[in-house]
């Protein structure tokens, strides 16, 4: 990075060591969808290690596929305190609440609700949900509901007022840069879907879902991911300063 006295416009960038090509895009972003919490599927690091080898990460969360906007956000309240006799101000930290919304195309396949429940099994026979694929997440669940109020049947679920819905699930978020490096990955753990919109009109070729997430956490998971980029490592490189 820059300091002010190296500032020279004509001559250099603000940030140094930056490698031409190395990117970040969506095309190298993934959504995975399993279990409430990563202690239902060994930890943080179980996870980071399977989604570094590739090798076991298809028994622990489930890509969503066909996915065309992903917006992860977070809220901090602040309170800010006067005082009488002063025109200076305090701040209190208040809560933070995190929120993701996901966009998707709706194609002869499983739904939007049906691939974020994709992990879940109906505990007690009849069963009306059955996990799309064998995950490590299944036997561990903490609350092993009973599904009474059907979702939906086969691969459309769109009843959200169905208890299933009442059934926390887990979010991954993958993203490795255009070299296929790991970047870095967060799993969202306890998430509800307090929102579903099913959208199409008599003009259109497609149709849209999207849902509304709110999620307790967001655990960072350490994988192998890239050391951050510094100017004396740029200069190493005869990278442009």
């Amino acid at each position: 990075m820059a300091t002010f006295s190296e500032w020279s416009p004509y001559e250099k960038f603000v940030q140094a060591g930056m490698v031409d090509g190395q990117f970040l895009n969506a095309g190298f972003t993934v959504i995975a969808a399993g279990p409430p919490r990563l202690a239902n599927i060994g930890g943080a690091t179980a996870l980071a290690g399977a989604a570094s080898s590739g090798a076991a990460a298809d028994q622990m969360v489930l890509p969503i596929g066909v996915v065309q906007n992903v917006n992860l956000s977070h809220n901090r309240t602040f309170n800010r305190i006067f005082e009488v006799g002063s025109e200076r101000s305090y701040f209190i930290s208040g809560r933070t609440i995190g929120q993701l919304s996901i966009a998707r195309i709706l194609y002869h396949g499983p739904s939007l609700l049906r691939m974020l429940y994709s992990y879940y099994e109906d505990a007690i026979p009849p069963v009306l949900v059955e996990a799309v694929f064998p995950n490590a997440g299944i036997a561990t669940v903490a609350n092993p509901h009973d599904v009474i109020i059907p979702p939906g049947f086969e691969n459309m679920f769109v009843n959200l007022a169905s208890d299933l819905f009442n059934q926390p699930i887990g979010l991954l978020m993958y993203v490795r840069d255009s070299n296929l490096d790991t970047y870095g990955a967060v799993y969202m753990e306890s998430c509800y879907v307090p929102n579903h919109t099913w959208a199409t009109d008599a003009q259109g070729v497609i149709i849209q879902e999207s849902a509304a997430v709110q999620f307790e956490r967001a655990v960072p998971v350490a994988v192998s991911a890239l050391s951050l980029i510094s100017g004396a490592a740029g200069g190493a490189l005869g990278i442009g300063g």
